[in-house]
């Protein structure tokens, strides 16, 4: 498997999740003219009610997609969920083929902690973007980190030259818009909950300067919009035996799973 991974090209998604796992900046300011009047509408209710939650938790999976350089795709699975409560409280889980991480924003520090490897590291940071930035620092891709922004996918700040509203249908029972939007460098989509509550519960990437244009695809589903206040999620407490370890002592493997040597 090791002589494999080192063939692969990783997907380079620009906007979306947490955990490093699923954290990133928001991408340079796009010209938005052949965006259509619904899928702009649509895209800023969206901004809006989640960008105005105070607190919020999801699940998710998530499908990442490699090219190996004799041209096979691969898919890549990895599934977790999210706590947030703004501006300063974080708690993400991911479980991936090298084992779980977890990360814990406690208002004062952030803490990267691989249950298998039960070793832990603890950076800086005070708020939900500084937690990405240091996060980001660390050389960790993003997708689905848009959601956590004051202004999730924000028309002004993604990367959109069109968009249309290709209509409505169902995921899980749920009716959503279906939003497809063409970008500089990806083309990605998005399916947004009807009703005066609109939430994303799928999100697709392509990537259009990779051979192969491989995709990330993004499902979300059990939203609270008023989790139950649990002040603990928030606290990282090293369980028996962990051991702290420095920056130097974590990698990324090519898809994305968090390395603790």
């Amino acid at each position: 498997m090791a002589r494999l991974r080192s063939r692969l090209w990783r997907v380079a998604p620009l906007a979306a999740f947490v955990l490093a796992w699923v954290l990133a900046a928001p991408a340079a300011p796009r010209a938005q003219g052949g965006m259509d009047a619904d899928s702009r509408a649509v895209l800023a209710a969206m901004s809006a009610h989640l960008g105005g939650l105070r607190s919020f938790s999801v699940e998710y999976a998530a499908v990442d997609e490699v090219v190996t350089t004799d041209g096979q795709k691969l898919q890549f699975l990895h599934s977790g969920s999210l706590a947030a409560q703004r501006p300063d409280r974080l708690h993400a889980v991911r479980r991936g083929a090298a084992g779980t991480a977890e990360l814990v924003l406690d208002g004062n520090s952030v803490m990267m902690f691989g249950r298998d490897a039960n070793a832990y590291l603890r950076l800086p940071a005070t708020s939900i973007a500084a937690a990405v930035e240091a996060v980001q620092r660390l050389g960790f891709d993003a997708p689905g980190a848009d959601l956590l922004a004051e202004r999730p996918m924000d028309g002004a700040t993604t990367d959109i030259t069109t968009g249309a509203h290709v209509g409505m249908t169902f995921i899980e029972g749920v009716e959503v818009h279906h939003l497809a939007f063409r970008g500089v460098e990806v083309d990605w989509q998005i399916w947004v909950t009807a009703g005066d509550r609109p939430l994303p519960l799928r999100y697709v990437i392509v990537s259009k300067s990779v051979t192969g244009s491989p995709q990330y695809t993004l499902q979300l589903r059990n939203w609270s919009i008023a989790p139950a206040a649990d002040p603990a999620r928030f606290v990282f407490t090293p369980p028996p035996g962990a051991r702290q370890i420095e920056p130097s002592s974590v990698t990324v493997n090519p898809i994305g799973d968090l390395i603790i040597r």
